[in-house]
C-alpha cells in the first residue's frame, strides 16, 4: 500500500471490512485521499485505521442513537443525563436524542462528523451545504470527502507522518481517545495492506 489508488482488495484488507462494504467507498476514498494529500504509506494507514474504527469497518456512516434502555443511555451520556429517569424520553427516539446531544448534528460520514460548527466548516471546505442537508454526509462520496477533509484539516497528516496513532486518535476523538487500542491494532493491519 505504498501509493494511490488502492485496489479494492487493499482497501478491504486495510479496513478489515467486507469487500461488499469496501466497494461502496473504493473510488470515493481513493479520490478523497488524493485530494487531501493522504498519499504516503503512513498517512494512508493512519487514515484507513481511523475510518475503519469510526465507521464499524465501512458499515456505518451515521451514528446510531437508537437506545432501548434509559439506564444505558444515562451511563453512556452522563453529561446529558443525571439519571435513567431523565433519559427515559429519549429511549427509542433517535431524533430527539440527536437534538439533545448534538443540536441535531450527530455523527455522520466515515469519521462521524459532529456539531453544527464542524458541519459548517466542512460545508465551506467542500462547497456543499451539509448544515441544511446533513443527510448528504451519508452519501459515499461525501462520507469519504468529509473524512479526508477532517483528517487533513485537524493536524492528522503530521501525526500520521510520525506514525503516532495516539495523537491521531486525540485529534479525531478528543481527550477520551475512544477505542485507542482498536485503532492502534487496525493501524498495524493497514500498514500491511
Amino acid at each position: 500500500m505504498n501509493q494511490l489508488p488502492l485496489t479494492l482488495e487493499q482497501l478491504a484488507y486495510a479496513a478489515t471490512s467486507r469487500v461488499e462494504d469496501a466497494s461502496l467507498y473504493h473510488h470515493e476514498l481513493n479520490d478523497a485521499m488524493q485530494q487531501f494529500e493522504i498519499n504516503t504509506h503512513f498517512r494512508i494507514a493512519a487514515f484507513l485505521a481511523t475510518v475503519a474504527v469510526e465507521s464499524g469497518h465501512l458499515r456505518f456512516v451515521e451514528e446510531s442513537l437508537y437506545y432501548i434502555s434509559p439506564e444505558r443511555l444515562a451511563k453512556i451520556f452522563p453529561r446529558a443525563f443525571k439519571s435513567a429517569e431523565e433519559a427515559e424520553p429519549y429511549v427509542r427516539n433517535p431524533k430527539a436524542l440527536s437534538e439533545k446531544l448534538y443540536d441535531g448534528y450527530h455523527g455522520r460520514g466515515l469519521i462521524q462528523l459532529t456539531w453544527r460548527t464542524n458541519y459548517q466548516k466542512c460545508s465551506n471546505a467542500l462547497g456543499v451545504d451539509f448544515v441544511t442537508q446533513p443527510e448528504r454526509l451519508a452519501d459515499p462520496k461525501y462520507a469519504a470527502l468529509s473524512a479526508a477533509w477532517y483528517f487533513a484539516s485537524h493536524g492528522c497528516l503530521e501525526a500520521a507522518d510520525r506514525g503516532d496513532m495516539d495523537e491521531v486518535t486525540l485529534l479525531v476523538n478528543g481527550p477520551a481517545k475512544l477505542h485507542l487500542r482498536e485503532r492502534m491494532d487496525q493501524y498495524a493491519v493497514a500498514l500491511l495492506a
